[in-house]
């Protein structure tokens, strides 16, 4: 997976995570909305100018 693949991935995952957010929060489900919100809290406010990603392994070469 190259760098630009690997910052869509992340972009179209947030994405999806607001989408999430907004129908829990619509729906009421409070506790779901924070647990969610708490997952991701890193990747939607990352300390410092990047987010800390794990490469598997087999996935390096990609």
């Amino acid at each position: 997976m190259t760098s630009d693949q690997a910052a869509q991935l992340i972009d179209d995952t947030l994405d999806l995570v607001h989408q999430r957010l907004q129908d829990l929060q619509a729906r009421c489900l409070k506790a779901e909305q924070r647990a969610l919100a708490e997952e991701f809290r890193e990747w939607r406010h990352p300390t410092g100018s990047h987010i800390d990603l794990m490469v598997f392994p087999g996935l390096a070469n990609s």
